[in-house]
């Protein structure tokens, strides 16, 4: 059956105020290096530690330390190296590059698939958050000074657009971290395992109410109660809400991950499974054909059929003016008003019938 009362109209794409992270590169040659002060300010896996660098025989060395790693880089012409730890994970490479800039090549052969394994046991024991493993076959991108690239995705309700919106200018005006995002109306599924939820998740009004309240847009369709082969029953809502994407740098995403917490946009580890954030490679979500995960109860799935879409990618270009935005977001937020009060008058409506799934026909 489908949900047959109208619909109001939410805006498509919404481009969030880019943050940048300004990085000091005094000389882009690796042999124009003379002291520290020609040094960037900040490569890979921390910032510079001016007390490090070191003339040697063929060259230099210095660190860049961060609490949680540190990079050396030891330029010897041809003999050149690249050291890099974070979370305990090290890796070491020989370096035919010859400007800073050039790094996020070399970086780029180095598999991080130990550093995502280690930023699952961090982030997914702390936050309602799922961290994708960086596998062999994936896709490794990097980029200078930041290191390894990944993707983010949130659902976001559309009465707190706004909210992102103010926080992301407050980002960049800190530039504590590069980030670049937007938020697409977007379409996932959700199975409810029966049995191992609330009882007002195990019906068709209750279902639709949930999902309503918690993110201000439409069901896609009216929830349907389904089994597999094994027998396993669940109740199935089809939903619409906003997609935040973002794309950060893998050694910024605990310090983003903490500050999305900390506005109320990620909750804490245990939370309900359909409003966690997810955290891949980037690129994977063009690449892959569809994601999915359970809870760590296995009482719900979180199905996404895409994960992003080129053409709305390129459609941004357009999108970029704060005032532009800005009002795209009040559109979102009237029409998750009138979204929430229509459900909420369809639902009264149905209970008040003989047969009270009838609120959604």
């Amino acid at each position: 059956m489908s949900v047959s009362m109208s619909a109001p109209i939410f805006p498509k794409l919404i481009r969030m105020p880019r943050v940048d992270h300004p990085v000091t590169l005094p000389v882009a040659r690796f042999d124009a290096v003379k002291t520290a002060a020609d040094l960037p300010d900040r490569l890979f896996m921390g910032r510079l530690e001016a007390d490090s660098f070191r003339l040697e025989k063929k060259g230099w060395r210095a660190d860049w330390r961060s609490p949680d790693g540190l990079t050396r880089f030891r330029h010897a012409g041809h003999l050149s190296s690249l050291e890099l730890q974070w979370m305990g994970e090290e890796a070491v490479t020989l370096v035919t590059a010859e400007a800073f800039s050039e790094l996020a090549q070399t970086v780029q052969n180095i598999h991080p698939e130990a550093w995502m394994r280690r930023l699952a046991e961090r982030l997914e024991a702390q936050w309602n958050v799922r961290v994708f493993p960086h596998r062999e076959e994936d896709a490794v991108v990097s980029a200078f000074p930041d290191g390894y690239q990944l993707t983010l995705l949130l659902p976001v309700a559309a009465d707190r657009l706004m909210a992102l919106f103010d926080l992301h200018q407050a980002w960049a005006t800190e530039q504590v971290f590069a980030l670049e995002a937007h938020l697409r109306l977007h379409f996932s599924v959700v199975n409810y395992i029966e049995g191992r939820n609330p009882p007002m998740l195990a019906h068709p009004a209750g279902l639709v109410m949930h999902h309503v309240n918690a993110l201000g847009t439409p069901a896609a369709e009216a929830p349907e109660k389904e089994s597999d082969p094994d027998g396993e029953v669940a109740w199935t809502l089809r939903r619409s809400h906003y997609l935040y994407t973002a794309h950060i740098a893998l050694v910024d995403a605990p310090v983003v991950i903490e500050r999305l917490a900390a506005a109320g946009f990620i909750g804490a580890a245990g939370d309900a499974l359909e409003m966690g954030a997810a955290l891949m490679p980037l690129g994977y979500e063009y690449a892959a054909q569809n994601a999915w995960w359970f809870d760590t109860a296995r009482a719900r799935r979180i199905f996404y059929p895409t994960l992003g879409d080129s053409e709305d990618r390129n459609a941004l270009a357009s999108n970029s003016s704060a005032i532009w935005n800005k009002a795209l977001i009040r559109d979102a937020q009237k029409a998750a008003e009138q979204c929430k009060a229509d459900t909420a008058r369809a639902v009264m409506e149905g209970l008040s019938r003989p047969d009270p799934g009838a609120a959604l026909h």
